[in-house]
């Protein structure tokens, strides 16, 4: 309920701030507040604020007796500020207060609405969490259903229901944006989001299909996409056929108008024979890029899961400046009894020197890894390794991420399990209420608001 008073006579302290004589320049005004329900979920709402001569608004909510929460402040553009309401109890009624900000001044409480959050839909499994020794945050998980994204304990915070029926690729960015798998006139797209679902663009690459495993979304809005293209090729001297259709990875970097900025290809830098076994059938997926990061650097680390390889490129030039793993590896191997890495996911940059990824290896147990590599002396010594239980078989898909404390968030996959473990390899938190199910990718966020979000790993 409104507390139209309060309103009032916030208004009338506006008008007297604001001054209303020519040489003072136009009032502040509030014309309205509503507090809606957010259409993609329940536990979410947002505060429309209309007005003119204000700078922003942000919102204050709490349930009674309970912690009061904040947003960060969101502009008013053309005289309008969507301000998200986020992250409510399920079946909760919540006092919602508006404030507004002109210059260095705060005008709170300039409506308290009541707003009462739904119920979650069946669709998101019982989840919970166990485990204390964690790194702060959300984490998103990209279900088979919808990505959902929970806290340390397990409660589910947010979420949008996109069924697809094998994965959703859902990835959060520093730019404040989420991008997510779909399709878009029967063609393989990324959605870019807001923080309230609402669907804002596409990516995809110019001019190739566009591969649904990884984007990568820098500051300025410009975008890392992985693209494919195909040739027709004679595959007969090497075992396989003579009009064989080969499918190599392309790297493409856009500007936020979707405009080519940069363009690597494999077939330019990689040869059929670098496969350890050359495909006897009609069609040959010859890189299967996967996964895509910045070293610390600046320049690109990308995921080969056919060729077991982990490839560094200039991203100016397109120059490769190492290849790790796979049959064309350039580094010596230490302390790794399995020998290096198969079929992995999940390539990101860690601690200084360092790669981690998933190995998904050709058996269980599939394993979280981290080396640190010498790009002068070529060797890659393995520092740490984190295994679930002895049968965890991630046979496709997953992901990593690594935090500056030195833990890492581990997705096995189509292996059913979400864990963080420390620097030692020890588990220090996991996902429950998963079994089953495949978590295509699971990722950390330092908050819910795209203005505060942040990215944890850097």
């Amino acid at each position: 309920m409104r507390e139209l008073g309060r309103w009032a006579a916030v208004a009338a302290t506006m008008a007297a701030f604001t001054g209303c004589g020519e040489d003072q320049g136009p009032t502040a005004t509030l014309e309205s507040v509503v507090v809606e329900p957010n259409p993609h979920n329940v536990i979410s709402a947002v505060s429309v604020v209309t007005g003119a001569g204000f700078d922003s608004a942000f919102v204050r909510y709490w349930e009674e007796g309970g912690a009061v929460l904040e947003s960060p402040p969101y502009p008013l553009e053309e005289g309008v500020a969507r301000v998200p309401v986020l992250g409510l109890e399920p079946a909760t009624t919540y006092l919602v207060e508006t404030n507004l900000v002109l210059g260095d001044s705060v005008f709170a409480g300039v409506d308290t609405s009541e707003f009462v959050a739904g119920t979650l839909p069946a669709w998101i499994p019982a989840l919970a969490a166990q485990g204390s020794d964690t790194t702060p945050g959300f984490v998103t998980l990209s279900l088979p259903d919808g990505p959902v994204i929970i806290d340390n304990a397990g409660r589910v915070v947010w979420y949008k229901e996109r069924p697809d029926g094998t994965l959703n690729s859902f990835q959060a960015h520093p730019n404040g944006r989420y991008t997510l798998l779909g399709l878009s006139d029967s063609v393989r797209v990324f959605s870019m989001l807001n923080e309230l679902g609402d669907e804002i663009g596409i990516l995809q690459c110019a001019g190739r299909p566009t591969r649904f495993h990884e984007i990568m979304m820098e500051a300025d809005d410009t975008a890392w996409l992985l693209c494919d293209e195909t040739r027709i090729m004679d595959l007969s001297g090497v075992g396989g056929l003579d009009s064989a259709n080969v499918t190599a990875t392309v790297v493409q970097h856009l500007s936020p108008e979707g405009e080519l900025m940069f363009e690597w290809n494999a077939f330019d830098h990689f040869d059929i024979t670098d496969l350890v076994v050359i495909p006897t059938g009609p069609n040959v997926n010859f890189t299967h890029g996967n996964g895509i990061d910045f070293d610390h650097d600046g320049n690109l680390l990308l995921s080969f899961r056919s060729l077991n390889e982990v490839t560094k490129v200039d991203k100016v030039t397109g120059e490769v400046m190492w290849r790790f793993g796979g049959k064309r590896s350039q580094f010596s191997l230490m302390n790794d009894p399995d020998s290096g890495f198969a079929r992995q996911h999940g390539v990101r940059r860690a601690g200084p020197g360092m790669v981690q990824l998933l190995d998904n290896g050709f058996s269980p147990p599939s394993q979280g890894e981290r080396y640190i590599l010498n790009p002068v002396t070529k060797t890659a010594i393995l520092t740490v390794a984190f295994f679930d239980t002895p049968d965890r078989f991630a046979t496709v898909g997953g992901s990593t991420q690594y935090f500056t404390n030195g833990h890492a968030l581990i997705s096995f996959g189509r292996g059913a399990a979400v864990v963080e473990f420390d620097e030692s390899g020890n588990r220090a938190w996991e996902v429950t209420g998963i079994d089953g199910l495949y978590v295509f990718r699971a990722q950390r966020i330092g908050s819910l608001y795209a203005p505060g979000r942040g990215d944890p790993t850097r």
